[in-house]
């Protein structure tokens, strides 16, 4: 009897966790307005290029965007997000020589920098860059619609064949990224679970959200592809108890040089690699803190007023 309306409790806190159709569509409809204000000031060419980033620049103009991150895949909650939005950039000419000096994080984001404060100064003044270069990833602002205020991570994005993009990995470094293989890979564990894979990424979300965030987003939703691939999630409670425990155990396992969450382009590596040594143990204690409160149906601790 306790543990049915501990579910129902969590099954109500899922709901609360959904914004509604009506947010969902304003988000959509002003990315596309920013899109197409990026679209515009990419099209301005440089009169005289003087170094590298002007040279490429010229060369590159945004071509579409893509959401990263929670909210394309349906696993955002309603607390405050920034929505991660990759710009993606192509060359203007086709046939030109592919840009092999493209391969900074900074010089890429610095490009995108460029046409944000072209924005600024020209197109919308409501547009504000929330961070000064260098950028190691993403370039967050604020735009002001009315008597609304959105937040957006900017990341830049270069084209590459086959749903492929070059993105900033850290201030020198560029990787390969693949965000329909990411979407493909949630929707399948999702219709395996009916639904409840997606209702338990933002339970756990909502989690690390009330914790001040203190763990990856992306990390959490490897972690339950991974440990309910072959488990079905019953009752809420339950799953939080064996997310919290089989995290222990993938963090365990890659700290004693096992790859586990293995990243989806470059396979003999993982997501956690992306991480230094110390923050993946800072991961460990915060999941072994939570996994203490969870098999203690401590609830109130993970989820405040409960």
């Amino acid at each position: 009897m306790i543990e049915k309306k501990i579910h129902n409790h969590l099954e109500l806190l899922i709901n609360d966790l959904s914004i509604s159709k009506k947010e969902e569509n304003f988000l959509k409809n002003k990315t596309g307005y920013l899109k197409n204000l990026l679209r515009k000031s990419s099209n301005v060419p440089f009169d005289s290029p003087k170094n590298i980033i002007e040279i490429i620049s010229n060369k590159l103009h945004v071509k579409s965007f893509w959401y990263g991150g929670s909210f394309d895949r349906g696993v955002y909650i309603n607390k405050k997000f920034d929505l991660d939005i990759y710009m993606i950039y192509t060359l203007i000419n086709k046939n030109q020589v592919k840009i092999k000096k493209l391969s900074s994080g900074n010089l890429m984001n610095m490009i995108l920098f460029h046409d944000l404060i072209y924005i600024k100064e020209n197109l919308n003044k409501d547009l504000s860059i929330l961070s000064n270069p260098p950028f190691s990833h993403a370039i967050p602002i604020r735009f002001d619609f009315n008597n609304k205020t959105l937040f957006f991570d900017l990341i830049f994005a270069f084209e590459l064949p086959q749903n492929y993009l070059l993105v900033p990995n850290g201030m020198e470094y560029v990787k390969k990224i693949n965000l329909k293989l990411e979407e493909e890979a949630l929707s399948k564990i999702n219709d395996r679970q009916n639904g409840k894979a997606t209702k338990l990424i933002r339970l756990l979300k909502f989690w690390n959200w009330y914790w001040n965030n203190p763990v990856k987003s992306y990390l959490i939703q490897r972690l339950v592809e991974e440990i309910f691939c072959n488990r079905l999630i019953r009752n809420w409670d339950n799953a939080i108890k064996i997310f919290f425990n089989q995290s222990l155990y993938f963090l365990n396992q890659y700290l004693n040089r096992k790859i586990v969450l293995r990243d989806r382009v470059h396979t003999n590596k993982s997501i956690l690699d992306d991480y230094g040594v110390n923050t993946i143990i800072y991961f460990y204690s915060i999941f072994n803190e939570a996994n203490f409160y969870a098999q203690n149906n401590r609830w109130n601790e993970l989820f405040g007023d409960f």
